[in-house]
């Protein structure tokens, strides 16, 4: 139920260049990525596209392989960019290895939840209800997830595109990366409201 495509092109040495000289201090909503320069990556953008518009039986998950350094970042910054614009993306998180927070998921359903609600504070009620609960704080990721993510959108009737950058560069020391991974793995609905655009090396747990 997953899409997966590996990608072949490779950027541009002109890109590479801007990449390596814009430094900036990562954050989990992808500041430190530039998007695609134009005319490049085509194949790859019109793949994620021609998916995120199909409006039946669409698989629910997008996963874009690469070995490092192949600009798989770049694609899910300018598809971030894009649907920003069209007012499509709800939510976006780019883990990367230079930060303890970015190579974390303790602020993943966190940041997510918030993304929704700043595009719709109707997603607050149901949020604040699921807080309330006495256990909260023992409650599994994928617990977590379903209750800040999944089930306030299947409350409110809406579907989301949901970017995650980079999942190899989720720290994995204490299990998180198998938490999320195994979160995602749920969603494989055909009629799942949460549509997501992955990337990450074609490392075993990911494929």
């Amino acid at each position: 139920m997953v899409r997966t495509v590996t990608k072949q092109n490779r950027p541009s040495s002109l890109h590479s260049l801007a990449h390596q000289l814009r430094k900036v201090l990562p954050n989990v909503y992808g500041v430190q990525h530039v998007p695609c320069l134009t005319g490049t990556r085509e194949k790859t953008l019109a793949a994620i596209s021609k998916w995120a518009n199909k409006k039946t039986d669409s698989r629910p998950i997008f996963l874009l392989l690469d070995v490092a350094g192949s600009g798989k970042s770049t694609v899910a910054k300018h598809m971030a960019n894009r649907w920003t614009r069209e007012k499509r993306l709800l939510a976006r998180f780019f883990f990367s290895r230079d930060t303890a927070t970015t190579m974390s998921t303790d602020s993943f359903c966190s940041t997510i939840a918030n993304a929704l609600i700043a595009h719709d504070e109707r997603f607050k009620v149901p949020m604040k209800v699921f807080k309330r609960r006495p256990d909260f704080g023992l409650l599994s990721f994928e617990e977590l997830f379903n209750g800040l993510v999944i089930n306030p959108l299947e409350e409110l009737n809406r579907d989301a595109i949901l970017i995650i950058d980079a999942l190899d560069e989720c720290d994995n020391e204490h299990g998180s990366r198998d938490e999320l991974l195994n979160a995602l793995c749920s969603q494989q609905s055909p009629s799942s409201r949460l549509h997501i655009l992955a990337t990450g090396r074609p490392e075993l747990d990911i494929k």
